[in-house]
């Protein structure tokens, strides 16, 4: 085992995931409270873990970032977030625009299109790479293709469009907001995702963010595996869903 990678949080309330190597853990956000966060890492055994990569300054992903540098931690982004996070987080910081290593994980962030500046994370470490890649209205396959050499990813499945569509409490500009290219990346848009990771080889692939209004994660997980059963690619990789309140399993690579 080189890289373990588990989700302690997604969901449109609060996101946090843990990655770690053999000497080294981060984490990926901290939009969920810092208590709840130590102890999961406690049942990881990474008790010690204090650095956070931010993807993007909305506040579940961002929400308690201050808090946690103000006991020590240090927060690493991509310099491109600097209006976001400047005077919003005082303490260690280090903006960044090209590989980052960590202990003996190296850090290589990329773009997304959201309506936000937003980036994805993929993690190296002794011939190991997972990847995390949330909070996006489209996937450009050259970002697909990019990140299909992962044993490990998890992806956004946000909604269900049938469930959007029906949803009476959400105004139209906030259904526009989330189905667009600005937004997030629909159930069938991400089995697609699936699919194509799957055919390339990657063996572990975990639906995440979903939303709590708009999805369920039997939708999300049935349209993945729908389109695995569509391109004769039936367990071919190990898919699992993070869910909003709970830790999910942990996958080793």
């Amino acid at each position: 085992m080189a890289l373990r990678i588990c989700s302690i949080a997604s969901g449109s309330k609060g996101n946090c995931i843990f990655v770690g190597s053999n000497r080294t853990s981060l984490l990926v956000d901290l939009g969920v409270s810092p208590r709840r966060v130590s102890s999961a890492l406690a049942a990881l055994g990474a008790a010690d873990t204090r650095d956070i990569f931010l993807t993007h300054t909305h506040s579940d992903h961002f929400r308690y970032v201050p808090e946690a540098m103000k006991r020590g931690a240090a927060l690493h982004y991509n310099r491109i977030l600097h209006s976001g996070v400047a005077g919003r987080a005082e303490g260690e910081r280090e903006e960044f625009s090209g590989d980052v290593c960590i202990g003996d994980i190296t850090v290589s962030a990329f773009p997304v299109s959201h309506d936000v500046p937003c980036f994805g994370y993929s993690f190296y470490s002794e011939g190991s790479k997972v990847t995390v890649v949330t909070d996006l209205g489209i996937m450009p396959k050259s970002t697909l293709e990019a990140i299909s050499d992962s044993d490990a990813v998890l992806i956004e499945s946000n909604y269900d469009p049938d469930m959007l569509r029906a949803n009476y409490c959400y105004p139209e500009y906030l259904k526009a907001r989330i189905a667009g290219c600005r937004g997030h990346l629909s159930n069938q848009a991400s089995a697609e995702c699936v699919a194509y990771l799957a055919s390339r080889g990657v063996k572990h692939i975990m639906l995440g963010h979903l939303s709590e209004q708009n999805n369920t994660p039997d939708a999300a997980l049935t349209a993945a595996c729908g389109a695995l059963k569509k391109y004769n690619l039936a367990g071919s990789a190990e898919i699992t869903v993070a869910v909003q309140n709970e830790m999910s399993e942990v996958i080793e690579v």
